[in-house]
């Protein structure tokens, strides 16, 4: 046994080593930044990451993204946290699922400049990442060919008809077969909604939701599959909006400004261009985003606050912005945008009502609840023929009352 000591000392040491990396690695702390990637949203981060780690490659900390699929995002992060394996990082449009888990920010992180508040339980827990704003995206070729104009000014801005007489126009003169197509979205279908008067939470009277001011919007929204405006398949998302906008034969698009990406490389055949969407009772536009935030109990909460910090220095994030074209989530921010139009979703951002940041506020303010897609759900159900407006309206209210019982519903 004395001989055969020495050999086992030995190759543990030696296993130690190759286990443990040498101590100069064993001081780097690598960070893991989980991100939902839909092909578009990752290479941007990836840049900056690159750029990061370059630029921290002897500073001790360097970053490793993991992609996953959206679908798949909460439950696998609820599951390391049951674990006590969470990410350091995430990147997520999803700021309420995780809200026990998060690295409170305030004093770490300057939040003086967040376009979107941070602040979630009384504390700041998230910063965003971008800022998104439902927009609306013509087929400009189409339009020319038609002899139609189109608004790239306030002045200009259509009424929801005068909307309406210029896509009947538009196909009755190009290649399009149809007028418009909306995004099989809750946030795409409430913003037709607001500019019909709608206003889930009322901002006269306290716990009250007006859920009723949302039928005007619905008998719309259903007038235009009745009337041919759209296939009802893409109404109900069972064809992309996105996909057959892309095919040229569609003359308009209500979607969100992160289409930009996709539009620009992908769109060949056909010109495009955003402009500002038409109006009813309101101009309205729902605003949405990521965000970005750390996790608490990784025992790397103090590198990763070093690497949240060093992405909103403004010569970093106005790079990210630039490479995903996105809107800032931080005012002052100049981006020098290689696209055009970028300014039109900012205008809509500037003309919008205060109704759907409202609400926005509501739902924040009451994070980890939340009423889910009913209003999409209610939706799909009117324009298939299954319910009417009223039933509709019914319905989200029912929901409304059974998930926040203090509401008053209207």
């Amino acid at each position: 046994m004395k001989k055969i000591l020495p050999f086992v000392l030995m190759f543990f040491a030696v296993f130690s080593v190759f286990a443990n990396g040498s101590s100069e690695e064993s001081d780097v702390v690598e960070l893991e930044l989980l991100i939902s990637d839909d092909t578009l949203e990752g290479s941007p981060m990836a840049k900056a990451i690159a750029r990061f780690n370059e630029e921290y490659k002897d500073k001790g900390i360097q970053v490793k993204m993991n992609e996953i699929a959206y679908a798949d995002q909460k439950t696998q992060v609820l599951n390391r946290a049951k674990a006590q394996d969470l990410p350091d990082l995430i990147k997520t449009s999803d700021d309420n699922s995780f809200s026990d888990f998060v690295l409170p920010l305030d004093g770490l992180v300057d939040d003086s400049n967040f376009a979107r508040s941070g602040i979630r339980q009384g504390e700041l827990k998230v910063t965003p990442v971008n800022v998104t704003a439902v927009g609306l995206i013509i087929n400009k070729t189409a339009f020319d060919q038609a002899g139609v104009s189109y608004p790239t000014t306030e002045e200009e801005r259509w009424t929801w008809d005068e909307f309406l007489a210029a896509l009947d126009q538009v196909v009755a003169n190009s290649d399009c077969d149809y007028g418009l197509v909306i995004d099989h979205s809750q946030q795409r279908i409430n913003t037709i909604l607001y500019q019909f008067g709608y206003q889930g939470i009322s901002q006269d009277e306290e716990n009250v939701a007006t859920i009723s001011t949302a039928k005007k919007g619905l008998d719309f929204i259903k007038s235009l599959y009745d009337r041919g405006y759209s296939p009802v398949s893409a109404g109900l998302g069972t064809d992309n909006a996105q996909s057959m906008f892309k095919t040229g034969k569609v003359a308009a698009h209500i979607a969100g400004n992160w289409v930009y990406s996709d539009y620009t490389e992908n769109i060949t055949d056909f010109e495009w261009i955003p402009v500002l969407m038409p109006y009813q009772d309101a101009k309205a536009t729902c605003l949405g985003g990521n965000y970005l935030f750390a996790f608490q109990g990784t025992g790397h909460e103090e590198e990763a606050v070093e690497f949240i910090n060093w992405f909103y220095k403004p010569e970093n994030y106005a790079q990210y912005c630039k490479d995903g074209n996105y809107l800032p989530g931080l005012t002052g921010i100049e981006v020098d945008y290689d696209v055009e139009g970028m300014e039109i979703f900012n205008m809509e951002i500037n003309a919008t009502s205060n109704a759907p940041e409202h609400d926005a506020d509501f739902a924040r303010a009451n994070s980890g609840v939340t009423v889910g897609n009913c209003i999409r759900d209610a939706h799909d159900q009117l324009i298939a023929g299954e319910i009417t407006s009223d039933e509709a309206v019914a319905y989200i209210q029912k929901v409304y009352k059974d998930t926040f019982p203090f509401l008053s519903v209207e």
